[in-house]
């Protein structure tokens, strides 16, 4: 009888103790995120070893209150904080890390509860990480890992009555477009790949009246605004192996438009008005290789799946036929451009080709924009802000030469 009578005054004891402890507690100092549950754990028969528990020196461990500090690596993380019991959710709050986060005492908590932090930040991938509610240590660190892909350019371009977007990332990517329901136009959006531009997306063209990327969780996503709801997209993707760059390019046409055929872009070539002239052709090419660089220029040169390619390959076989079929280089090589072999070595080195940068400048002539046309044949990465003192620089060149 006597030990029932001490197990009584344990229970007695026990009960106004662990009532106590789970009423939610008030919100705190200023800055701490309170992820006390809204409801009380169940009284289970637990309680009482509990109560002698907190009698025999536990007292801390089960019914002070707890305070946990989480933190991220990159800092000011994103985080998401759940209060979960029985895998069900009893309460969710966001903050920013560093948090100060505040728990309920062990004493009101189920050894089924759990708490899990998930953490987000723009360029990384998400990171979860979970304990059981009385095994969450003091510190939290959590530790976000960079995403596995990067889009390092994107650009704009627009030639022979289309505009092409085309986008270059580190791997290969998986790209997701949806038409928007908000505007005219859709969204490019690049799983698992962080930004990694060096300066703001911006452009405008046939059928494209803006474009913007930007960073939204682990996605890369770019907008594009069209100028009418039935504008087709069409995609391709190639590798280039000189940059280790996948590109993906997407034509912007309208509905039916069907491509050119090699007949066609001949046809349209062979109509352009020119007519070598060595000193006139020097003075342009020399004002664009000072302005842009041999690699940028070299860069516009690189296949990269969009129809200016075609032309700037027509444009080497016309300047071939001026001279039996061949071109010479800067370097005094003469290649012929009736062998597929030499035709290839004569665009991988087409901007110090005699007379080449001159017939790609009569050619943009003849489109309803010279300069966005040049722009697209031989310095697609440039702005079209950045390129039109080149292209004025270069005109002059070849005016004051023609006088």
């Amino acid at each position: 009888m006597k030990t029932a009578g001490l197990l009584l005054a344990c229970v007695l004891f026990c009960l106004p103790l662990a009532a106590v402890s789970a009423g939610p507690p008030s919100d705190g100092t200023p800055g701490i995120v309170d992820l006390t549950p809204t409801e009380r754990a169940a009284w289970t028969p637990k309680n009482v070893l509990v109560g002698v528990s907190g009698m025999f020196g536990g007292w801390n461990y089960w019914y002070a209150d707890r305070v946990i500090h989480v933190e991220t690596v990159p800092p000011d993380a994103d985080l998401g904080l759940y209060y979960l019991r029985q895998n069900f959710q009893k309460r969710f709050v966001q903050a920013q890390a560093p948090a100060t986060v505040k728990l309920p005492p062990r004493a009101d908590t189920t050894p089924k509860d759990a708490v899990k932090f998930h953490a987000t930040a723009n360029g990384y991938l998400a990171q979860d990480l979970s304990f059981g509610s009385r095994e969450v240590p003091d510190r939290v660190t959590i530790t976000l890992h960079a995403l596995p892909n990067s889009l390092v350019f994107v650009g704009q371009t627009s030639f022979a009555g289309r505009t092409s977007i085309t986008l270059r990332t580190t791997e290969q990517p998986e790209a997701r477009l949806t038409k928007s329901a908000r505007m005219n136009g859709f969204t490019i959006a690049l799983s698992k790949t962080a930004m990694k531009l060096d300066g703001k997306v911006s452009g405008s063209g046939t059928r494209l009246k803006s474009i913007d990327a930007t960073q939204v969780g682990e996605d890369a996503v770019v907008r594009v605004e069209t100028d009418a709801p039935d504008v087709e997209v069409r995609s391709k993707q190639t590798f280039d192996p000189v940059s280790s760059n996948y590109v993906s390019v997407f034509d912007l046409v309208r509905p039916g438009t069907v491509a050119p055929s090699d007949a066609e872009i001949r046809a349209a070539v062979e109509s352009i008005p020119y007519a070598p002239n060595a000193e006139c052709d020097a003075r342009f090419a020399a004002v664009l290789r000072a302005r842009l660089g041999d690699s940028m220029i070299a860069d516009a040169f690189r296949p990269s799946g969009e129809i200016a390619d075609l032309y700037r390959r027509e444009a080497m076989l016309r300047l071939g036929r001026f001279k039996q079929g061949t071109v010479r280089t800067e370097a005094g090589e003469t290649l012929h451009t009736g062998s597929p072999l030499e035709l290839a070595l004569a665009m991988q080195s087409a901007g110090t080709v005699d007379g080449y940068l001159s017939l790609l400048g009569a050619l943009a002539r003849t489109e309803s924009s010279p300069v966005e046309s040049l722009r697209t044949l031989v310095a697609p990465q440039m702005s079209a802000a950045e390129f039109a003192p080149v292209f004025e620089a270069a005109e002059a060149a070849r005016s004051g030469c023609h006088r």
